[in-house]
């Protein structure tokens, strides 16, 4: 029976010390206001993107025409996961050598196109761009590759990635 008050006791400081600063419930704080998105956008669309590391030279393959570089590019949300985007996609593949370029674009908000691209294994939009005119795969060899999603007029965002030859370790 002596113990009944030291526990009631206690159960209340514990009670206070848990209490929040902030008790009204209805007033974000600033990281909650800063998680909000704007107005004017979806939820979960791309705030980076990214060169992904399964970018590979399809060169080798035996029924290859053209030798040519597969480029991944992988959009992430504010959570660090993977989502589709809309938008205009440009890539641009240089040779640091002999500084040619090979350049693609497309239009993701096309339907039609956004499918074709997207690959659902990798969850990356799969772009496959010839090789830079001169460019010769060996040791060492590498291509540097930049991406810019353009989400809107007021938005866009970019990425620097290499691609590393076969023999290359990266």
């Amino acid at each position: 029976m002596k113990a009944l008050p030291v526990i009631a006791l206690l159960f209340c400081y514990f009670m206070v010390a848990c209490q929040t600063i902030n008790t009204d419930s209805t007033q974000a704080t600033a990281t909650e206001i800063a998680a909000l998105p704007n107005v004017d956008c979806w939820t979960y669309r791309p705030r980076t993107i990214i060169v992904h590391p399964l970018s590979y030279f399809n060169d080798f393959i035996a029924n290859a025409t053209i030798a040519k570089v597969s480029i991944y590019i992988e959009c992430l949300d504010q959570d660090q996961q993977t989502t589709r985007s809309l938008g205009f996609l440009f890539v641009h593949v240089q040779d640091p050598k002999s500084k040619s370029i090979s350049e693609f674009k497309c239009n993701l908000a096309n339907l039609s196109q956004n499918n074709l691209y997207w690959d659902s294994v990798s969850r990356c939009y799969r772009i496959e761009v010839p090789l830079p005119k001169d460019f010769i795969c060996k040791f060492e060899a590498f291509l540097t590759v930049n991406a810019t999603l353009n989400l809107d007029a007021d938005e866009a965002l970019t990425t620097d990635g290499t691609v590393y030859c076969p023999h290359q370790k990266p």
